[in-house]
């Protein structure tokens, strides 16, 4: 039975329950009911009214219960509210009284008859029998029969028996004339009917079965009004308010009214409610978006006792809700730090996972709660579902903390996972992997092997964040991108800007062609350009020129942004566009007009491999921009310590090719000479050493680098990140055949004398003049000719392919070929008659210069073997070549 007895309603209503303790404890062993109530009128402050009101379940028998403080009186409900809230300002202007809110009944009810007290408790004996036997049709078939009799307290019993049976089926007829006729009882008599805690159980019952039917709705909607709102928060416990709420956030109710008045009684509800209440009253403000300042100062102030209090849920909940609302609580973060390892060991696994989630959505360092998580990690894998082990990888990697244990269990669940989670929790862990460069061949497989439904199944955000994790990890997963392409359309239609780029990007990391994607890319170009941030409409542009796909509509309108672009984009996405632009040939006027506008501030804040992409733009596409290169020289020290050796091979390319004179950049390049071929593959020794001669500086310790201790690098791979000792035939035996050309070339031009490397070439001059165009091949014999080294095999693979390359060469190349020859004496016969052939073509096409090499190429051989067809037509360019002038003049003496 629980008695409601009256008092001044101005005690602590945990204070009269210990106060009155013994006296229902005598009353329980068997004293006399009415003595008890003699009591109570004696001990409080106005006349006891009270009534015998039967409970809603064994539990709410004990003690605490029984002197549960509620007022009964006969004033009715608008008016006892009024009544209320003078009560609470007369409380808070007296310094006599407790400072938190009053506990008072707004309740009016007829005073309950023996007949009927004794009847709800049978009823409620009856719900709770059939409960407990998980017959939850009979309990609604009972209520057909006896629904007359049903009070308040059994109507909320049977929703909190019902809720916790799991066949309930929702739509059953019974079931919905149960809610029916419950929903008309309370909007027929009200709160003052149903009572607070009554509500609130049944409230907790309907958001735990997730009831959306019409009937359900009108219950929860009662709630929302502003007086109910008030009265059960103003009347309600921290367990009432807490299940309210709870309820409001499971059905997705807007409530703004109800969580204004939780937050009017944030500090009371933190200070008397428990680590349960007080976690589900956070965790649904934060569920619908609600801040409640005063509610989150309050947990923040009492974080050490609500997490040395609270269980493993109760501080997820929490943690989580302040980190969906982003808001900063150092001093929970850091209580929950020190008890990591409890809580860890203590907790579920989702319980984990939202405390891990929250630190890192916070950007909270928590290396005591990370460790402890790797430490349970095959537990913690192995119980939790895949959203669990999703949640803890994302934040793992989100720290940038590597959980070895945790990935390692991860990737041997890697097929249960992806068959079992959903695209997010997926796209989630394979995120996780590619964030933190850990190769996960299982997870990537089990990926591909459910391609088709991840891409039918998942929405844009999800697909580009799995297809930016496999190229990020080079996993190529055809059917994956296969997929993708197929619904082109769809991604970027769905998709935002990022995601667009995220799936552009991918493509283009593994250099998959992708028609379809770009082409819808190019429809959405000025929306995409518009709305996106900078840095995504440069991955796309980056995408779209690695795969060299001409993007009219996304240049246009990349150009017509430009100062806007170059303004708010940080440099990295400044250079990816540059470069974009440059390598699809487009100079954009408007875009490097912008840049070269920020180049002081570009070069002051860019990294080295953003500023090595600018300059490489600007060169690429004969930009002058003096601001640029003048600012890139000025910090030319710190770009060459700082950079890679690609970074610095580039930028002294744009220099050079540019025709920028740069003795800061040279001298620190030679200064760091050892350390940039050591490092440096073979593109990039070439392209130093190019620009080097190509702007007159001899740079000889790079020379000497290049040319020291070769021997010993033969056998190791590019790109090795051992020490090296010299790199001539490493160059010649890993670089590309242009690279090993430009080198010997730039050797030569600065007269540097480098046997080895030329030792290494002529090794592999059948290779060289195979693979090498001839350009390569023209530059590799002039750089012999040049410094006078005989190179027999070399000549000899270059006479064996003359036709070739007298037919695909320029006149140049041709011309330097054959002066290269003369100049070391060899007999090119083949080489002889190939230019005989096309010398119409050649005299035609060359310049000057070519024509004089040519002409002046070994005279022996063009006298004696009378190849005298290039005579006439090499005697009209006497007047621009005064050397070729003569030469002919002598030949034709001789010969006639």
């Amino acid at each position: 039975m629980r008695f409601y007895y009256g008092n001044k309603c101005d005690k602590d209503e945990i204070s009269i329950r210990k106060r009155h303790q013994f006296t229902v404890n005598s009353f329980r062993s068997g004293k006399k009911w009415w003595l008890f109530c003699i009591y109570i009128i004696l001990t409080t402050h106005t006349t006891a009214a009270f009534v015998l009101h039967p409970f809603h379940s064994t539990k709410l028998h004990s003690p605490s219960n029984v002197a549960t403080c509620k007022t009964y009186n006969t004033i009715n409900f608008q008016s006892r509210l009024e009544l209320s809230k003078k009560q609470q300002q007369q409380q808070q202007s007296s310094p006599n009284q407790d400072q938190y809110k009053p506990k008072q009944s707004f309740t009016t009810r007829k005073p309950l008859n023996n007949k009927n007290v004794a009847e709800g408790i049978e009823i409620n004996k009856k719900i709770i029998a059939l409960g407990r036997q998980q017959k939850w049709r009979e309990i609604l078939i009972f209520y057909q029969q006896e629904k007359d009799k049903f009070n308040n307290v059994n109507f909320a019993t049977t929703m909190s028996q019902i809720k916790r049976i799991r066949s309930v089926r929702r739509q059953d007829p019974l079931f919905q004339q149960f809610l029916d006729d419950l929903s008309a009882k309370i909007e027929e008599k009200g709160m003052e009917w149903m009572g607070t805690r009554e509500f609130a159980n049944t409230m907790h019952a309907i958001g735990k079965m997730n009831l959306r039917n019409p009937s359900a709705r009108k219950i929860a909607t009662f709630a929302t009004k502003s007086n109910i709102c008030n009265a059960l928060v103003l009347q309600g416990d921290s367990q009432g308010m807490a299940n309210i709420a709870w309820a409001f956030a499971s059905l997705d109710i807007k409530a703004p009214v109800f969580f204004d008045e939780i937050e009017k009684e944030a500090e009371w509800l933190v200070k008397k409610g428990n680590p349960q209440d007080i976690g589900n009253i956070a965790w649904a403000s934060a569920r619908l978006g609600f801040k409640t300042p005063k509610l989150f100062n309050a947990m923040e102030e009492s974080a050490d006792w609500l997490v040395k209090e609270g269980d493993p849920q109760n501080i997820a909940n929490i943690a989580w809700a302040f980190a969906k609302l982003d808001i900063k609580a150092p001093k929970l973060f850091h209580a929950i730090e020190e008890r990591a390892d409890w809580l860890v060991n203590q907790g579920k696994s989702q319980e984990v996972a939202n405390t891990a989630w929250a630190s890192a959505q916070l950007d909270i360092k928590a290396p005591k709660l990370f460790h402890a998580i790797d430490r349970q990690a095959e537990w913690l894998v192995k119980e939790g579902d895949p959203q669990n082990s999703a949640n803890i990888a994302w934040a793992s990697a989100r720290l940038g903390f590597k959980a070895p244990k945790l990935f390692n269990a991860i990737e041997e669940s890697a097929d249960w996972l992806v068959q079992e989670g959903n695209p997010q929790n997926i796209a989630n862990i394979a995120w996780a992997f590619a964030k933190l460069d850990i190769k996960g061949p299982n997870l990537f497989e089990a990926i591909e092997g459910q391609a088709e439904w991840l891409v039918k199944k998942g929405n844009p955000q999800n697909i580009a964040n799995i297809a930016w994790a496999s190229a990020r990890l080079g996993f190529k997963t055809p059917k994956l991108f296969n997929a993708i392409e197929e619904r082109a359309d769809w991604l970027v239609k769905e998709g935002d800007p990022q995601n667009i780029a995220n799936i552009a990007w991918a493509f283009a990391k593994l250099d998959i062609k992708a028609p379809k994607l770009f082409h819808a890319i190019e429809g959405q170009a000025d929306w995409l350009v518009e709305e996106g941030k900078s840095q995504e409409v440069a991955n796309t542009a980056w995408a779209s020129a690695k795969l060299d796909i001409k993007a009219p509509n996304l240049v246009n309108a990349i150009e017509g942004k430009a100062e806007w672009l170059v303004q708010e984009g940080d440099p990295q996405a400044i250079a990816n566009i540059a470069w974009a632009f440059a390598k699809l040939d487009i100079k954009g006027p408007n875009l490097f007009e912008a840049i070269e506008g920020q180049a002081e501030w570009l070069v002051k804040e860019g990294d080295p491999q953003s500023i090595a992409n600018i300059a490489w733009a600007f060169a690429k596409l004969d930009i002058k921009a003096p601001k640029l290169f003048h600012a890139i020289e000025e910090r030319a020290d710190w770009l060459v310590n700082k950079g890679k050796s690609q970074e610095v091979a580039n930028t002294a390319w744009a220099f050079a090719k540019l025709d920028i004179k740069a003795p800061k950049l040279f001298h620190a390049i030679d200064r760091q000479a050892e350390w940039l071929v050591k490092k440096g593959n073979p593109q990039n020794i070439a392209n130093i050493a190019w620009a080097s001669a190509r702007l007159g500086f001899k740079t000889p310790k790079l020379f000497n680098a290049i040319e020291e201790s070769a021997d010993w690098l033969i056998s190791k791979p590019l790109n090795s990140s051992m020490q090296f000792e010299g790199q001539a035939d490493l160059l010649v035996k890993e670089g590309k055949s242009q690279e090993v050309a430009n080198t010997a070339w730039a050797s030569a031009k600065l007269d540097i004398k480098a046997p080895k490397l030329f030792n290494a070439i002529e090794e592999r001059a059948d290779w060289l003049v195979k693979e090498g165009d001839p350009q390569n091949i023209a530059n590799v014999a002039w750089a012999f000719a040049k410094l006078d080294i005989k190179a027999p095999k070399l000549f000899h693979a270059i006479e064996g392919q003359a036709d070739w390359l007298v037919e695909e060469g320029k006149s140049q190349e041709v011309a330097n070929t054959a002066w290269a020859s003369a100049r070391l004496s060899f007999k090119a016969r083949k080489l002889v008659n190939a230019i005989e052939g096309k010398a119409e073509w050649l005299v035609q096409e060359g310049d000057p210069q070519a024509i004089a090499n040519i002409a002046i190429w070994k005279t022996e051989e063009l006298i004696t073997q009378r190849h005298l067809s290039l005579l006439p037509l090499a005697s009209d360019l006497m007047p621009l070549h005064q050397n070729l002038n003569q030469y002919f003049l002598r030949a034709s003496r001789g010969v006639m």
